[in-house]
């Protein structure tokens, strides 16, 4: 055997390989069209490749071709090329008000003085939230995928973390204990992962992440916000796959519920041994007693970056993920933002956009908001259609193609998609053509 013909049979298994790796991860995560189009692929390519080595098998020069031009393909989707834009962020000069958010403006109930105080200051957002009133909150009857017996015990997650917010912040010892930054840091890291985080950064506090006042949670609404803390620690918790795979239906709010219960304990536990060392923390958990801006902080932590449909974006996870932090002035080393080609995928691909139900999620550029370029998202469309439904949709995250499973095939792509602008425009193709591009919404309860 020539080497030409080792070379060809050599490159023809790889690609072979990679097909069949293919088929058997797609069959694993339960998508069809791919397993049908990766098996075809399988069939078509072991057909053509051997077609190729038979015809040309006397032809070294020829026979060479079509695994240079494979192994062509291959350098130029990993090797660097191209630039990959950073999120741009420019100077933020004001707070955002806690009061103002949607998930606030939903609790204000006719009648009671924060509807009155709030209306009265801002009358443009009244007729639009009273009609978001009349649909049905999350969880409730008469919600498009209600069902009694999924969302009673989902609703009681709930209330386990409602009832955490009483242990958030407490009294620091006296007897402080002496650390310097770096030995804190790796201590700090590596107690948040043996509680069960899948990643944790630090980040140096931002004070424009964090709100200037109350809005929800059990400090007096209204409230000034006073938060001095130099530090946050964040940590992120991936979400179950397949869960999140049942979007826009109840196990997407299952699994969103117990990944928020799980953030709320590792930062509630995290908080006490900060403050038992010496040191002032407050934990920042769903429910809420929430002070701080989570996304903005975690992208300043290095976890992620915004993508499109704003959520954090994870290397590993990708919008699989729900945050979890904790705000301290025990000395830490923070970390650096990172970049790896979010923004420049986000540009292209616009799966989130396109099967977000509701239309939250703009189609178009990005725009500056409070200093930072971004997409806007209009949590207005987002939370009226959560509460038709009666879950938290999880669409966006779902279709998202960062979201797949952390398999070889994924982190294959991941890499080249980190290093070269070539690899994230063919990834973005590559998805929609096996994964499709529009998702089929599922109709009635359940």
């Amino acid at each position: 055997m020539s080497l030409a013909e080792l070379v060809c049979l050599v490159v023809g298994m790889l690609v072979e390989g990679f097909l069949v790796v293919l088929a058997v991860s797609s069959t694993i995560e339960r998508k069809g069209r791919a397993v049908l189009l990766s098996s075809l692929a399988c069939v078509l390519v072991a057909a053509g490749w051997y077609g190729w080595y038979a015809l040309l098998a006397s032809e070294s020069l020829w026979l060479l071709t079509l695994p240079v031009l494979v192994l062509l393909g291959g350098l130029v989707f990993f090797l660097p090329f191209g630039s990959s834009q950073a999120l741009k962020i420019g100077r933020i000069s004001e707070q955002v008000d806690e009061r103002e958010v949607m998930f606030s403006r939903e609790e204000y109930q006719p009648g009671t003085e924060h509807y009155k105080t709030y209306y009265a200051a801002h009358p443009k957002h009244k007729a639009a939230d009273d009609r978001m009133r009349r649909l049905p909150e999350l969880l409730e009857p008469g919600g498009r995928y209600y069902d009694k017996q999924a969302a009673d015990p989902i609703d009681a997650v709930f209330d386990k973390i409602v009832a955490l917010a009483t242990q958030v912040d407490g009294q620091t010892s006296p007897r402080r204990e002496a650390f310097d930054a770096a030995d804190a840091t790796a201590t700090i890291k590596a107690e948040v992962l043996k509680m069960g985080a899948d990643v944790v950064g630090i980040a140096e506090l931002n004070p424009m992440f964090v709100y200037s006042h109350v809005g929800r949670g059990p400090e007096p609404w209204g409230q000034a916000i006073v938060n001095n803390h130099r530090y946050a620690i964040v940590f992120a918790l991936e979400m179950d796959y397949h869960e999140v795979e049942q979007a826009p239906r109840l196990p997407i709010t299952r699994e969103t519920a117990k990944q928020y219960l799980r953030a709320g304990e590792i930062s509630v536990a995290l908080a006490k041994r900060i403050r038992e060392r010496g040191y002032a923390a407050r934990a920042h958990i769903a429910g809420s007693n929430y002070q701080i801006m989570l996304p903005p902080v975690a992208h300043d932590a290095g976890l992620g970056e915004l993508g499109r449909m704003g959520y954090l974006i994870s290397p590993k996870y990708g919008a699989r993920i729900r945050l979890g932090a904790v705000t301290t002035d025990m000395p830490l080393l923070p970390d650096r933002p990172i970049t790896f080609g979010v923004q420049d995928f986000c540009e292209q691909c616009l799966k989130c956009a396109i099967n977000c139900p509701s239309g939250a999620i703009p189609v178009g550029g990005r725009r500056l908001v409070r200093g930072v370029e971004k997409w806007s998202l209009n949590v207005e469309k987002c939370i009226r259609y959560w509460r038709a439904i009666g879950t938290d949709c999880g669409l966006c995250m779902k279709v998202c193609p960062y979201s797949h499973p952390s398999t070889m095939i994924h982190n294959l792509v991941r890499v080249g998609c980190r290093r070269s602008s070539i690899a994230r425009r063919m990834s973005v193709w590559g998805d929609d053509l096996f994964y499709g591009c529009k998702q089929t919404l599922p109709t009635g309860p359940g």
